[in-house]
């Protein structure tokens, strides 16, 4: 089954090997158009506020799929998560995150739970075959949330 290609994602991870394979998984699965890279956690909320800043968010030029690792330098995950919650996700309400970390302590992927964009906690080697079921899942959730809106459009 063909599925459209997103516009951008952005993986923000410290790990130049984690994001080497992450690019290359996502190009090879043809998942989005562009992939953008940040280091950290500072990074990545610099980047998304330019978006805001320019207004290009508002024609849906912003990553609809951030891969986030939580234990990086500078700016942790868990920080990106509060601040992206309060000030970007206003902007970005299509935006979906998957924590991308190596940790196995199931209090972090509860903790990432608690955030409603984030998608899911993989800490496995990211496949192409793990995209495709992203890609199924988002289109499953996009088609939810027109489902809703039509009931809400029609409610009124």
């Amino acid at each position: 089954m063909a599925f459209e290609k997103l516009n951008s994602v952005l993986c923000v991870n410290d790990n130049d090997i984690t994001l080497f394979i992450l690019k290359r998984t996502i190009s090879n699965a043809n998942f989005a158009e562009k992939i953008i890279e940040k280091k950290d956690g500072s990074q990545a909320l610099t980047y998304c506020q330019q978006l805001i800043d320019t207004n290009e968010y508002q024609d849906g030029n912003y990553p609809k799929v951030i891969f986030l690792d939580l234990h990086m330098p500078v700016m942790d995950g868990w920080e990106f998560l509060d601040q992206f919650s309060t000030h970007i996700w206003p902007y970005f309400k299509e935006t979906k995150i998957v924590i991308t970390s190596q940790s196995i302590d199931t209090s972090e992927s509860v903790r990432a739970s608690q955030h409603p964009f984030v998608i899911d906690f993989h800490n496995e080697a990211m496949t192409t075959q793990y995209l495709i079921t992203l890609q199924e899942t988002l289109e499953r959730a996009n088609i939810q949330d027109a489902n809703q809106d039509l009931q809400e459009t029609n409610a009124a």
